[in-house]
């Protein structure tokens, strides 16, 4: 079987939820085998489940949508050779990427991330705190000016440093409020986020304290791949250096902009993003604007298509699934 040398894997997180994402992925044998896995698990069948637009409005959904559908799918591109430098996943996505590398069971996460979704529900609601996306060129420093000028020690941090172009703030509705007026006065725009806690910072700390009991549980191995985690962005296979990152990752900032550099360091000449529409492939590319980014939506997407299946990996479904492109 042919490998496919010189390329990162990266999955979304909670915004890349889309309805019936997980479909395309149902005409390959070893991506059904997967989610049938965690459709056991669950004593339901998740991909109906994903079908319904309403359903994912609930955390619990999107998030499984995001993490059973990133790891199928590259059972999937794994089976046809594909052998990542390094892969990388965005938030709750890096629950997949653990799990596709190798260091953690499928099934336990499925029951970590219901958990994770459930606890969700001790962070401020969205509609006295959240995310707010600072957004143009400078937008880290302009973040860190508005975090400056907040009234409250912790009331507003910096949450994702998604790229150059690209900040995310958390904090309540008073100091997003607040920093608005610091980004615009910047020339810069602000876009808050709909329906996303206040995570990656102290005001996700309760969430994080009731999780750190079922993450000290957790059976972890060695990865096959490299995983780039969210709270400190270097390539390891350390399980312990892993498990720390995963237990930091509610309450320190996701350093994307640091792990598109990262993949790149660790030998990527380009990135496969696993999802239904281009999220992180966007943000890689404000880093490294010449880098090949290919979007994998299911086993008829181009990337898929052009890797070389084992007979007996071959679909045994007829037809063809929808391809949304690439980024």
């Amino acid at each position: 079987m042919t490998a496919v040398p010189g390329v990162a894997v990266v999955l979304p997180g909670e915004d890349g939820a889309l309805p019936g994402m997980a479909d395309p992925w149902l005409l390959d044998p070893v991506a059904a085998e997967v989610l049938a896995r965690v459709s056991a698990v669950l004593g339901r069948d998740v991909a109906a489940w994903w079908r319904d637009p309403r359903a994912l409005v609930d955390e619990e959904a999107a998030d499984l949508a995001v993490v059973a559908t990133g790891v199928a799918a590259y059972a999937s591109l794994a089976a046809r050779g594909l052998r990542p430098v390094a892969i990388a996943g965005y938030g709750v996505g890096e629950y997949g990427a653990l799990v596709a590398a190798g260091a953690l069971e499928l099934e336990q996460v499925v029951e970590l991330v219901l958990w994770r979704a459930d606890l969700m529900a001790l962070a401020p609601r969205p509609s006295c705190a959240g995310l707010a996306a600072v957004i143009g060129p400078g937008a880290a420093a302009v973040a860190r000016t508005a975090v400056s000028r907040s009234e409250g020690p912790g009331e507003l941090v910096v949450a994702c440093i998604d790229s150059p172009v690209r900040v995310v703030l958390a904090g309540d509705r008073e100091e997003l409020a607040r920093a608005r007026w610091t980004v615009l006065g910047a020339g810069l725009d602000m876009v808050r986020l709909p329906r996303r806690a206040a995570c990656h910072g102290p005001l996700a700390r309760p969430v994080a304290d009731h999780l750190a009991r079922a993450l000290a549980e957790l059976d972890w191995s060695a990865p096959d791949v490299p995983v780039v985690p969210n709270a400190d962005p270097v390539p390891t296979r350390d399980p312990a250096r892993l498990a720390r990152c995963l237990d930091a990752q509610l309450t320190t900032p996701i350093r994307w902009e640091e792990t598109s550099r990262a993949l790149v360091a660790a030998g990527a000449a380009g990135v496969v993003e696993v999802g239904a529409a281009p999220l992180l492939g966007p943000l890689v590319r404000q880093v490294h604007p010449d880098l090949p980014v290919h979007l994998a939506t299911g086993p008829a997407s181009p990337l898929a298509a052009a890797l070389p299946l084992a007979p007996a990996c071959r679909p045994a479904l007829a037809g063809t699934a929808p391809d949304r492109g690439e980024s």
